[in-house]
C-alpha cells in the first residue's frame, strides 16, 4: 500500500511518481540491454523502487523494512543508491537511470510540445534528443542509442494509458485521476517484492521483477484489452506480434520477448508468480477504489460490459452486493493452487484498505 500512494502523489504535468519509477525502470532494462551496465538488472529495478519510496515515505517504508523477513536486503540496496559514489556499480546504474528520467522528462514535456511530438517520426525526435545533448548519457554506439531511445519513448504512452478496467465502458470509477498502465506495473513489482519477502517463495525473484517491468509493452500498441472485450486467444494472438514490434532491434530482444512469453504461457514458478501478481494487484485497486467511494453501486452499471456476462449476473443473484464483490468471486479460482495468494486476497475484502 506504501507503492500504492505512489499512484496518487503527481506533479504539474499529472505524472505521478510512479510513473517516474517506471519511466527509470524502462530506461534501466534498454540502456542494460545495450551497454551491460550489470550483471543483473532485477536488483537495479528493485533498487530504483525501493529508493523513490524512501524518499517520500521515509520513516513508513523504514518501519516496514524493519519488521520484513527481507528488510535487512533490501535497505541494503538502498544503501548500495545513496552510496553510488563510492564505485556501488549497482548503486550508480540505478542513479544513472533515475537521473536520466528526469532528464528525458524534461525534455518530452518542456522541451518539446506534445502535440509536436505527435506529429514526428521517432528518427526526427532522435535527432532533437541528440541534438540536446542526452544521447551521450546512455553510450558511445549510435545504433544502441537510437533503440535505447525508441523503446523509452514508446513505453512514455503507458504512462498515459489508463486502465481500461477503470474506464466508462467497464467499471466507471469516479475519481480525479485513473491508474495508467505504467502505475499497475510499478504495484506488481512491489507486490512481489513483499510476498517474496514474508512467504518466501522458491523463485529466481530478479526474473520476476524483470518480467513485470515488460510485461504490458504489448499494450502500447494494442491498448489494455480485457477478458471482456476480446477472447484470451485472439487478445495473445495480437499482443504477441505487438511486444515483438515495441521491443525492436534491442540488443537482448529475444531475451525480453522470451520474458514475456513464458509469463503468458505460465510454465515456470516464476512465470506463475509474476501472473499472480498481476492479477492480484488489480484485486487491491479495485479494493481500493471500493473503499475510498470511487465505484458505482451494482444499480448503475447500464455501460458496463462486464455485466453482460451470465456468470457476473449470477454472482449478483447469489448475493454480490458491491463492485469489488465480483472482482473477488471472479479472481478467487485464479489462486486456487497458491493458497498464500488466495489468502491475501480474501484477507484484502475483510479489510479497510484506505
Amino acid at each position: 500500500m506504501l507503492a500504492n500512494n505512489l499512484k496518487y502523489i503527481t506533479n504539474d504535468r499529472d505524472q505521478s511518481i510512479a510513473d517516474q519509477i517506471y519511466g527509470a525502470m524502462v530506461l534501466a532494462m534498454a540502456i542494460n540491454s545495450e551497454y551491460n551496465r550489470v550483471d543483473n538488472i532485477g536488483v537495479i529495478l528493485e533498487i530504483i523502487l525501493l529508493v523513490t519510496m524512501n524518499e517520500n515515505n521515509n520513516k513508513e517504508l523504514n518501519e516496514i523494512l524493519k519488521n520484513m523477513k527481507s528488510g535487512d536486503i533490501y535497505t541494503n540496496n538502498i544503501y548500495k543508491y545513496y552510496n553510488s559514489t563510492l564505485s556501488c556499480n549497482d548503486g550508480r546504474f540505478a542513479f544513472d537511470c533515475i537521473t536520466l528520467e528526469h532528464m528525458m522528462n524534461y525534455f518530452f514535456e518542456d522541451f518539446l510540445i506534445e502535440e509536436n511530438i505527435k506529429n514526428k517520426s521517432i528518427e526526427e525526435l532522435y535527432k532533437f534528443f541528440k541534438n540536446y545533448g542526452l544521447a551521450d548519457k546512455f553510450g558511445n554506439d549510435e545504433k544502441k542509442n537510437f533503440e535505447i531511445f525508441r523503446f523509452y519513448y514508446l513505453n512514455r504512452t503507458l504512462k498515459q494509458k489508463l486502465r481500461s478496467g477503470w474506464d466508462s465502458t467497464h467499471w466507471n470509477v469516479s475519481s480525479e485521476r485513473i491508474e495508467r498502465i505504467s502505475e499497475h506495473i510499478v504495484g506488481t513489482m512491489a507486490l512481489a517484492i513483499a510476498i517474496n519477502s514474508e512467504f518466501e517463495f522458491l523463485i529466481n525473484l530478479d526474473k520476476v521483477i524483470s518480467t513485470l517491468c515488460i510485461h504490458e509493452v504489448g499494450e502500447i500498441i494494442i491498448g489494455d484489452i480485457t477478458p471482456f472485450d476480446i477472447t484470451p486467444n485472439k487478445k495473445k494472438e495480437i499482443e504477441h506480434k505487438a511486444i515483438i514490434e515495441v521491443i525492436g532491434n534491442l540488443t537482448k530482444h529475444n531475451e525480453m520477448i522470451n520474458l514475456i512469453f513464458e509469463f503468458d504461457n505460465k510454465q515456470t514458478i516464476e512465470a506463475k508468480f509474476a501472473y499472480y501478481c498481476d492479477k492480484l494487484e488489480a484485486d487491491i485497486q479495485a479494493k481500493v477504489y471500493q473503499d475510498i467511494g470511487c465505484q458505482h453501486s451494482l444499480n448503475e452499471q447500464e455501460n458496463n460490459v462486464v455485466f453482460k456476462s451470465s456468470k457476473v449476473q449470477k454472482m449478483v443473484q447469489d448475493g454480490a452486493m458491491t463492485a469489488f464483490d465480483i472482482w473477488y468471486e471472479w479472481d478467487k479460482s485464479i489462486y486456487i493452487d497458491e493458497p498464500v495468494f488466495s489468502k491475501t486476497l480474501k484477507y484484502i475484502k475483510e479489510i479497510k484498505l484506505k
